[in-house]
């Protein structure tokens, strides 16, 4: 589009960069990012691919709270792996800025994004928004559900799929403000629904609708080709967050790095995702309203929450009291899982 034309031409210069910084340092471009199955990140992979020829890349999947611990570990060994890093804990962004690790880097498109995302000086940004939907069976379940609480009525007795809240931080967030609420009560009900706990949060999704599986409160937002159905609570809050990114002062491929950033903060890049977007500029596709009109979410709601760390710890010695410990393999090397990951049921 004429009206972005700097982003484009931004785009090229930094593709020629990172071209010939690849040929230089002979190094694949790596990035680490968030997630609980190794195909999330699949179609960002093959867009930026086709999007830019050439460029040696690779997007390592796993939960945020290992990757974290990685970074955290080898910044201290005066190396780093990653060239960029893309997590839902975003209180580490903060703490690696407060660091003076993180190298700073503002694209054209950085203006675009919405206030509170990003860092006001560059050293990270919000690159794309994540929602977490409740989900029911399109059939077997004989109404729409609209709320939380519906996911305690009988149909769904032992037919529920959970992740297990105090294994994901966003997970734990939504039932904070459950128990807000409905108060602890709500969970001393759920237990009685006998629900069956897998780890991660891309399993529990794909699982409903399947194998018996008739809803799950944290899912994510369907497509018209899935057994179940999502939907945005009427009353109950529901989570968005803007996932961020960053590179650091240890980045060995910079120009690529700024080039994938760039592309992530693009209109080119943010106008084709379908869902609510980081950029104000962006139309919203599918019906969807602008992120602003839903008055039960706010996705930086979740930033603040996620710097109370004793507070997150609180909550997860409350579920582990009333649910147990988290039991099972990490959903990334767990082969069962991962058959459900790739639609292999």
């Amino acid at each position: 589009m004429q009206k972005y034309q700097n982003e484009t031409a931004e785009l090229e210069a930094l593709y020629a960069l990172a071209r010939e910084e690849q040929q230089t340092t002979k190094k694949q471009f790596l990035i680490w990012a968030g997630g609980d199955a190794p195909n999330q990140q699949d179609q960002l992979y093959h867009q930026f691919k086709n999007r830019f020829p050439g460029i040696d890349i690779e997007i390592i999947v796993d939960l945020s709270k290992y990757h974290d611990l990685k970074v955290y570990e080898q910044l201290n060994d005066g190396y780093l792996e990653a060239d960029v890093v893309m997590l839902q804990t975003m209180n580490d962004f903060e703490n690696w800025k407060k660091m003076e690790v993180l190298e700073a880097f503002k694209p054209a498109g950085f203006q675009h994004i919405r206030e509170g995302y990003s860092d006001p000086d560059g050293y990270f940004m919000g690159a794309f928004i994540f929602a977490f939907l409740p989900q029911y069976a399109k059939e077997g379940v004989g109404f729409v559900p609209k709320t939380y609480q519906d996911f305690l009525t009988p149909i769904f007795k032992d037919k529920l799929v959970l992740t297990p809240p105090h294994d994901d931080d966003a997970v734990l967030y939504v039932f904070d403000h459950i128990i807000q609420k409905y108060g602890v009560k709500f969970l001393q009900e759920l237990k009685k629904q006998n629900p069956v706990f897998v780890r991660g949060t891309a399993a529990p999704a794909a699982l409903v609708g399947q194998k018996g599986f008739l809803g799950n409160i944290v899912g994510y937002p369907t497509y018209p080709d899935q057994p179940s159905q999502s939907f945005i609570p009427e009353d109950d809050f529901f989570i968005t967050w803007p996932q961020r990114a960053a590179m650091f002062k240890l980045t060995e491929n910079k120009a690529a790095a700024r080039l994938f950033l760039a592309y992530l903060a693009s209109y080119e890049f943010q106008s084709g995702r379908g869902s609510w977007s980081t950029r104000t500029d962006v139309t919203e596709l599918g019906g969807l309203q602008p992120i602003q009109h839903y008055k039960n979410t706010d996705p930086l709601d979740f930033i603040k929450w996620m710097r109370n760390r004793n507070h997150i710890h609180e909550l997860r010695s409350l579920f582990t009291e009333i649910f147990g410990k988290v039991e099972g393999e990490s959903p990334l090397k767990d082969p069962s899982l991962m058959r459900v990951y790739y639609n292999t049921l």
